[in-house]
């Protein structure tokens, strides 16, 4: 309980002891007065008949001493038979008085004791402020000359609307009224963008407080609003309470109903024209104060959106890593380096792996947990890691242990199949070497008999080359000679360079040909031995059931630094997580996005309001 009835009073609390000293010291003044009065009044009784009995002991005295006279003795007997009546008529007053005296009330008891409220005045809400209507009557009335909208509910409700927007931008933008606009104007990649609530909700809002704000009516109101600060506001402020408990009495001595409708209208004011006349040059500057207020607002939300788009991402993305993390199990690669190794290069091939496999096991006290506050891995040992392994908790705890009990059930059935498998694979292989070999030997055989063809038909085609040169430097000296034999003979010498720059030059030729041939043969030999080689794998089907997702997660680790750079930032989660995760198309932003980003939305509102107070 607030509030107090006491000036000196600190408390109610300490108004109902007084209350309760008061009212225990009235009564024992009133016991005290009671008695005193009694007391009195029977003290003056016994006074008055000690001296009726000291005259009736003269009266005694006086009929002795008249004994003898018959009138005197019955006068004086007469006399003493009336002392002795007022006597004893004083007894009885004075037995009376004492009844009285112990009948006095003196069992003053306070059984409940109670507080009732009364209300004198009710405050209302006001924007930031609040006021105050007096019920007393106390306070005269006050005349209020204010604007209003003839649509003021909703224009009220959508300037404070809009006010709330301007002054709190959600981080994260509900969904509950989505409208799909066209964005292929600023982004080839994002053809469509939802505008959600609070861009939605703001263009709404103003689109309503345009039309809304085209007319305005005066209204007047007349309510006795205390004064702040006055002497009534400062007793109010220091007896009264708001603070009503539950189930107390409350007594309407004042009508407090009678300016309800008078309160209505007031809080019913448009907010942003308070205490504004009806001209037109105060009605301007609302409307270009609220431009301003939009202008800053929106591009300061805006602003803000943009500059925080990538951080509430980077911070929800650390927390969702967190979060994804959760299912996997968390070893320290130091500690299980050897096995983490083994499975990574595990091919499952049951040639290799039938006899020697040994399950994919990871020890339990090489798990590490997550530190927050310094985001490492700490292991039992106290050694840390920033990337720990990690299996996945089903495939570890649920997948691994039934696959390998369900196929120990079946293992020599298995097997059968295995080496039935092997041995056919096996009889294959055999076979396709065979062929490979012999196609091989008829190719290189073919090969050298080509070869050597190309050979000979170059020396012939070199011999015939130096005959048909010197045929032709014979000619030509006879002619120039007129026949002359001794002119006839050729110096074979002289041809010597060129014959062997034609032969380099078609052995060059020659020896490409037959490299490229060479390296056919080799590559397709490669091609068919590789093929061969997958040929003779058999999957180890139980092995890679139960222990391929840790080898693929082995493999993720040790590759994980040739992720591509979108990708990296997911191996915060699991390596593997990083490498086979499905990413949306890259971004593109066109150059009108960067223009309308960069528009100075407050030197827009200043140019427009400047060319209306121009015009």
């Amino acid at each position: 309980m607030s509030g107090k009835i006491f000036k000196d009073s600190s408390s109610i609390y300490q108004d109902q002891a007084q209350i309760l000293l008061d009212y225990f010291e009235q009564a024992a003044e009133k016991i005290v007065k009671d008695e005193e009065q009694i007391e009195k009044k029977i003290s003056s009784l016994e006074e008055e008949r000690k001296g009726i009995k000291r005259e009736l002991s003269k009266v005694i005295l006086r009929k002795w001493m008249f004994g003898i006279f018959v009138f005197p003795i019955l006068y004086f007997y007469l006399k003493q038979e009336t002392l002795k009546k007022k006597i004893a008529a004083l007894d009885s007053d004075i037995t009376e008085l004492k009844k009285q005296f112990e009948d006095i009330f003196r069992d003053y008891k306070v059984k409940k004791l109670g507080i009732a409220y009364i209300p004198i005045a009710s405050q209302f809400k006001y924007k930031d402020k609040s006021f105050i209507v007096d019920h007393t009557g106390i306070t005269k009335e006050s005349e209020f000359r204010l604007q209003r909208s003839k649509q003021n509910d909703l224009l009220a409700e959508k300037i404070a609307e809009i006010e709330q927007m301007s002054k709190e931008a959600p981080l994260v933008e509900g969904s509950k009224d989505i409208e799909a606009i066209d964005t292929e104007q600023y982004s080839q990649s994002m053809h469509n963008l939802n505008q959600h609530d609070y861009f939605g909700s703001m263009e709404r809002a103003l689109k309503t407080i345009s039309t809304c704000m085209e007319e305005v009516d005066v209204i007047s109101v007349n309510l006795p609003l205390v004064e702040n600060n006055s002497e009534y506001h400062n007793y109010i402020k220091e007896h009264a309470t708001s603070d009503v408990p539950y189930n107390a009495p409350v007594l309407e001595v004042f009508d407090t109903k009678k300016y309800s409708r008078q309160i209505s209208k007031f809080q019913d004011i448009n907010l942003l024209k308070e205490n504004l006349s009806q001209h037109t040059a105060q009605y301007e500057e609302v409307l270009k104060g609220f431009m301003m207020t939009m202008a800053n607002s929106v591009q300061a939300i805006s602003a803000l959106k943009v500059a925080s788009a990538d951080k509430i991402v980077f911070e929800s993305n650390k927390v969702l890593f967190k979060i994804l993390k959760s299912p996997y199990n968390h070893y320290s690669p130091v500690l299980e380096q050897a096995e983490i190794e083994r499975i990574r290069n595990e091919n499952f091939n049951y040639g290799d792996s039938v006899q020697n496999y040994v399950p994919f096991q990871l020890k339990s006290s090489s798990k590490v947990k997550y530190n927050l506050y310094t985001d490492t891995w700490v292991a039992e040992d106290g050694s840390t890691t920033n990337m720990p392994f990690g299996i996945h908790q089903i495939h570890e705890e649920i997948v691994a242990p039934i696959v390998e009990h369900l196929m120990e059930e079946t293992r020599l059935a298995r097997l059968k199949i295995y080496n039935h498998i092997k041995d056919q694979k096996l009889s294959y292989l055999n076979k396709w070497h065979q062929d490979t070999e012999d196609f091989y030997g008829r190719n290189r055989a073919e090969s050298a008999d080509l070869i050597n063809l190309m050979r000979t038909t170059m020396g012939e085609y070199i011999a015939s080359y130096n005959t048909m040169i010197s045929l032709q430097k014979t000619e030509e000296t006879m002619k120039q000679s007129n026949g002359s034999l001794d002119s006839t003979v050729v110096d074979a010498k002289g041809n010597t360079v060129e014959v062997f720059a034609a032969f380099e030059m078609q052995s060059k030729e020659f020896q490409k040909v037959q490299t490229e041939f060479e390296n056919y043969i080799e590559l397709l030999k490669e091609d068919i031995d590789l093929k061969a080689q997958k040929f003779e794998h058999i999957d180890y089907y139980e092995a890679s059931l139960r222990d391929g997702n840790s080898r693929d997660s082995a493999v993720a680790s040790k590759e994980a630094h040739n992720l591509d750079i979108r990708r990296k930032p997911l191996i915060a989660v699991n390596p593997l997580f990083a490498k086979t995760s499905e990413l949306p198309p890259m971004p593109s932003v066109e150059s009108l996005t960067t223009e309308h980003i960069s528009l100075n939305l407050p030197l827009i509102a200043t140019e427009a309001i400047a060319e209306i107070e121009e015009a």
